[in-house]
């Protein structure tokens, strides 16, 4: 049985039968001010790059899925990020074939929460992901502007209307 995967631009590939897979965790935070939602602006090797911030987390011992979506908004934003009590919620499990090519069994969770006024100024972005951390209006972007996981995310919750590939 041949299985298929999906790669960072949601092009179909089928997996060698000798070629591991391992599970990836993705916690994603939703967060709203003044009608805009903070997005980061990545560097990917498929598609749009902007998502919500957030990633694939490496658990560290006895650290939670809310944690670990602290620390990866910190690390892609700079700003200081608090869940809001009950909001972490299944997106949604795939298989994807990274850049790097490796397989994975991907699980995306969806956090909601505030940060704080201004990012930490401290901070700086890793010049090899991030290009920029923006605020954007949900009601200018197409799904030409961000990637897929997180266009359906947004769309879902209705913060985005529905768009064709070609941005009409």
């Amino acid at each position: 049985m041949t299985h298929r995967y999906l790669d960072q631009a949601l092009v179909s590939h089928a997996r060698p039968s000798n070629a591991p897979v391992s599970w990836r965790i993705a916690v994603y935070a939703l967060i709203e001010r003044d009608g805009k939602v903070l997005l980061v602006d990545q560097i990917v090797s498929a598609g749009p790059g902007m998502t919500l911030p957030g990633g694939g987390i490496e658990l560290e011992p006895e650290e939670t899925l809310l944690e670990g979506s602290v620390r990866e908004v910190y690390e892609e934003t700079g700003y200081r990020f608090t869940p809001d009590a009950g909001s972490l919620a299944y997106i949604d499990d795939h298989f994807i074939r990274s850049p790097s090519g490796k397989h994975h069994h991907a699980v995306s969770m969806l956090v909601r929460g505030t940060v704080s006024d201004v990012p930490d100024p401290t901070w700086r972005p890793d010049p090899g992901e991030i290009i920029a951390v923006r605020w954007v209006d949900p009601r200018t972007l197409t799904c030409n502007h961000v990637r897929k996981l997180h266009w359906d995310v947004l769309e879902r919750l209705g913060l985005v209307g529905k768009t064709l590939p070609n941005g009409t």
